[in-house]
């Protein structure tokens, strides 16, 4: 049997399955250098007025939600908590991305398959993918508004990535994701981040227990005390 369409070409894509680490932030070891993200985000004055208000407050880094077990979602998640690994699961229609971290779930349908439609907004988001040689481009939409954190989205927030391989010096695979992120009502250009993966086939995804209500206490707890 001789395949055509989607699958035929199956054979000559890479293979993003396996078990995942976070590089080093600084590249080393012939690594790209990984990118969080610019100091200063380019803010609208509307992202810039949110921004405002929950820094006057918060404290980002004390009060941050991933501090109290709310999953960050996108684009954080393909940029690495270090020391917490991920896996892929990679078929020929779809690909499963399980992240250690707050045991977050992903799923990137790609085309030339059917697959659902989108329902609500999340924030992990809807992502769908297309091959363009050795890279796959996804695009994300569909992502929930998000006022408090660093990197706010209004419904507007759209996330193009191109995931390809890459081989370090000690021959092992490297998974580089280039992210763009745009959202017109909040920043006045695309925010450009990286998140760099290393293959680590021996590091297995532990048990992850944690519960939102968490945050929600430590934010009714505080401004409870601000108005002592």
């Amino acid at each position: 049997m001789t395949l055509t369409g989607p699958l035929a070409a199956q054979d000559s894509r890479p293979d993003f399955t396996g078990l995942w680490t976070p590089a080093p932030r600084s590249g080393g070891e012939g690594l790209p250098q990984a990118i969080r993200g610019p100091r200063e985000f380019p803010y609208t004055e509307l992202g810039r007025s949110l921004w405002d208000a929950y820094a006057s407050e918060f404290d980002p880094v004390v009060d941050a939600p991933g501090r109290f077990c709310v999953h960050p979602g996108m684009p954080s998640v393909m940029i690495g908590t270090p020391t917490f690994p991920m896996e892929i699961f990679q078929r020929p229609h779809d690909i499963t991305i399980f992240n250690e971290a707050y045991y977050q779930y992903r799923k990137i349908y790609l085309e030339g398959f059917d697959r659902p439609e989108p329902i609500l907004p999340t924030r992990m988001g809807y992502a769908v993918g297309r091959w363009e040689g050795d890279t796959l481009v996804v695009e994300t939409s569909y992502l929930s508004e998000r006022g408090m954190v660093r990197t706010i989205m209004s419904d507007e927030a759209r996330i193009v990535e191109r995931i390809h391989l890459e081989t370090a010096e000690d021959g092992r695979k490297v998974l580089v994701d280039d992210i763009t992120f745009t959202d017109p009502k909040i920043y006045t250009e695309p925010v450009v981040m990286r998140g760099v993966w290393l293959e680590s086939p021996d590091t297995p995804i532990m048990e992850y227990i944690c519960s939102q209500n968490m945050f929600d206490e430590h934010i009714n707890n505080k401004r409870a005390a601000g108005q002592e």
